[in-house]
């Protein structure tokens, strides 16, 4: 961290600013890098928690620290933070915490004490645990005090810390120590300037931050899988433009939710909508003069990807990115799949390929699409009765090429 950073975090600790309130992020990838790599992929996850706030009206304030980031935000804002917090790519977990500068066992004490109230209290209001805290019964509500020293400033180990705090808090709050499960866990984490103390993890995505792995381009659909599919691609560090062939208002509109949900997760998505009914309904007519519906979809995913590969190289994208996975619909087996990515220079990625519909559909619950995907559902008008399965490579392109004869190549 930064000389200006450490005065400016310092001085708001001294200054015991109670209108601020700091979170404490762990992540998991992120430490596996070199020095150098991890360093890049911090500073990325920082703009990118700055950019998702800023997307909603609020400033936060990121400090790099040893494997961790520490933000800081007004109180009026902590509940949303938590929101958004949860849903930022690179973040394993996170914990509203109190920081202590310059630690001592005495402040931390001081501090564990006063988190271990604030639980208490909250279980006296909401009667948890089966009111364990009644004084009619007799059973304890039980805690443990886990400690992790990252650096090695402190002159206390981790076991000496828990029993320092642990042995004083169990007696002065009648409490009984469980260290399997207990009903108060109080997390204090050791760098050498600052200690942290918790005693709530909340549990983020994961993965890499965007941008880390570049740009790719999503064929977005207003279904449920290919919402999922950018997802998947944000999680895994690549920033995305979503492309939607629009065939209907009604889908149109159910896209820009879509849209709307997913920038939670990548605060800089760009979104491009393409007019595509009449290039489908050229498509459909033209196979039908030749006899040849069945291959309506594999056309139409083909032609899908040659925009697509067109939008991809202006915007700078390494991939195309779609929702397939194997044997769904027709157009999805595995021989058509190849002849539908045939068309394409640029790698085509499908990022849901082994997954079945149930574990589809709970992802999309999870990430907040599922109900808008399903909310109206549409229909393809072009989806012939009895499409192909099993399509050949010469044989779509002797129909191009007889399409190309008929001066209808326009449509493929």
């Amino acid at each position: 961290m930064k000389k200006k950073q450490i005065e400016e975090l310092n001085k708001k600790i001294d200054n015991e600013d109670l209108n601020l309130k700091y979170f404490i992020l762990r992540y998991g990838e992120i430490g596996t890098k070199s020095r150098q790599t991890m360093h890049r992929f911090e500073r990325l996850l920082a703009k990118n928690i700055k950019s998702v706030c800023e997307m909603y009206g609020f400033n936060v304030n990121v400090y790099l620290l040893h494997t961790r980031l520490l933000v800081a935000t007004e109180e009026e804002n902590k509940n949303k933070l938590k929101e958004l917090l949860s849903k930022t790519p690179g973040i394993v977990s996170f914990s509203p915490c109190t920081v202590i500068q310059e630690p001592t066992i005495e402040k931390i004490k001081e501090k564990a004490f006063e988190e271990v109230e604030k639980r208490l209290n909250n279980m006296n209001n909401k009667n948890d645990k089966n009111n364990k805290n009644d004084k009619n019964n007799n059973e304890k509500i039980t805690f443990r005090v886990k400690t992790q020293r990252m650096q090695k400033k402190f002159p206390m180990n981790s076991l000496e810390v828990n029993m320092a705090v642990g042995g004083e808090m169990g007696g002065k709050y009648d409490l009984k120590v469980d260290l399997e499960n207990p009903d108060i866990s109080i997390d204090i984490e050791l760098l050498n300037d600052y200690s942290f103390i918790f005693s709530e993890r909340i549990e983020s995505i994961g993965g890499l931050p965007v941008g880390t792995q570049g740009k790719v381009l999503v064929l977005t659909s207003d279904g449920i899988d290919s919402p999922v599919s950018a997802f998947m691609m944000a999680k895994r560090g690549c920033k995305l433009v979503l492309l939607h062939m629009k065939t209907s208002e009604e889908g149109a509109e159910k896209v820009q939710k879509l849209v709307n949900v997913l920038k939670d997760y990548d605060p800089s998505l760009k979104y491009v909508e393409v007019d595509f009914k009449e290039t489908l309904q050229g498509i459909k007519d033209d196979l039908t003069v030749l006899k040849k519906e069945k291959y309506t979809c594999i056309f139409c995913k083909r032609r899908m990807l040659k925009i697509a590969e067109r939008f991809a190289y202006k915007y700078k994208c390494d991939a195309i990115i779609n929702g397939d996975n194997m044997g769904q619909v027709a157009s999805q087996t595995l021989k058509n799949l190849r002849v539908i990515s045939n068309c394409t220079n640029l790698q085509v990625l499908r990022p849901l390929i082994g997954f079945d519909k149930v574990e589809i559909m709970r992802l999309a619950e999870k990430i907040g699409t599922l109900q808008i995907s399903i909310s109206k559902e549409l229909h393809c008008f072009a989806v012939p009765k009895f499409p192909a399965t099993d399509a050949k490579e010469n044989e779509i392109n002797n129909i191009e090429e007889l399409l190309l004869k008929n001066k209808l190549e326009e449509n493929y």
